[in-house]
């Protein structure tokens, strides 16, 4: 009998290990895009950040090469896939950096874990998915927990700064989580890394004008070697190499497993935010990492809903 040469019979450690990866990377993200803001603006990064990303996927589609049931994309489908751009990628990653930028890595992974909620919320407003007691209590709490993100020290005060990061953040997230319910059908349809790629390509062009005087203003100063191997890690480490990674796992293991490894990230994140920021967890913090994580355990997305990244 031949031996089976499908997903299932890879080794599940080598699974679980790339599914490490990733979080390690994502939650690394946070603290390194730190370092790279002290340098390069967040818009500027963005611009960098989509073309070099769409650049690795595109030469990672090319040495694939095409597959056989890869059909090419129709022009509605390619206006469709414009918006999920603005929505998945441009206008949420410019939201997130701003929002990083005034805020600390510990906030910022931690709204990343409640994009899920987000998503659930928009699939029952669109009735992509069905209302339940438990669901609908999930979401409650998931927003808890983000809002008291926005809250600090238990009043409400618009004035620091981190208030308006965390305000960038929660739009971030809200935007990326109605990306993830709309571009399902698309994605079903199509090969994701191609539609991923494409998606990155008109990214590039829709944040371009928006970057390019603090590109300019780059290219005019210069960047130093920290810089520039800060930016390298958004670029490859923290968005590239973890799609790929993330794509390749998800073939192999349920959602569900993925869904338990992106609660590593704001523990990666936390961590290297107090050794290297000199970040500190306040209550606020605590208890809403808390909420959130508790609102995790009490929704069931299925696999079209749980995010392959934070664009």
């Amino acid at each position: 009998m031949q031996r089976s040469t499908s997903p299932a019979g890879d080794n599940p450690l080598a699974v679980h290990a790339a599914l490490l990866t990733v979080s390690l990377c994502f939650g690394a993200n946070y603290v390194m895009a730190k370092f790279a803001f002290r340098e390069v603006s967040p818009l500027a990064l963005v611009v960098i950040r989509t073309w070099g990303t769409a650049a690795i996927l595109g030469l990672v589609v090319l040495l694939r090469g095409r597959r056989a049931n890869d059909a090419p994309f129709t022009r509605r489908e390619l206006g469709e896939l414009f918006l999920y751009n603005l929505l998945g990628v441009s206008f949420n990653q410019a939201c997130f950096l701003e929002g990083l930028s005034r805020s600390s890595a510990t906030n910022a992974s931690i709204m990343l874990v409640a994009v899920p909620v987000f998503t659930l919320g928009f699939a029952i407003l669109l009735r992509r998915e069905r209302a339940t007691p438990l669901r609908v209590m999930g979401i409650v709490t998931g927003l808890a927990g983000a809002l008291l993100l926005i809250i600090p020290r238990g009043g409400v005060n618009l004035s620091p700064t981190a208030v308006t990061g965390n305000l960038f953040l929660l739009t971030g997230s809200l935007v990326y989580a109605l990306y993830l319910v709309l571009s399902r059908d698309i994605v079903a349809r199509h090969d994701p890394l191609r539609v991923v790629f494409w998606i990155f390509v008109f990214a590039g062009l829709s944040s371009l004008p928006f970057g390019f005087t603090g590109l300019m203003r780059v290219a005019e100063t210069g960047i130093s070697a920290t810089g520039a191997g800060s930016v390298a890690f958004v670029v490859v480490g923290a968005t590239a190499v973890p799609y790929l990674l993330n794509s390749w796992a998800l073939a192999r293991v349920a959602s569900s497993v993925v869904a338990v490894y992106i609660l590593v990230q704001p523990v990666v994140a936390g961590t290297m935010g107090r050794i290297f920021l000199d970040e500190h967890v306040g209550p606020n913090t605590a208890v809403a990492a808390a909420l959130i994580v508790a609102d995790r355990k009490s929704t069931r997305l299925n696999s079209s809903h749980i995010p392959l990244s934070r664009m």
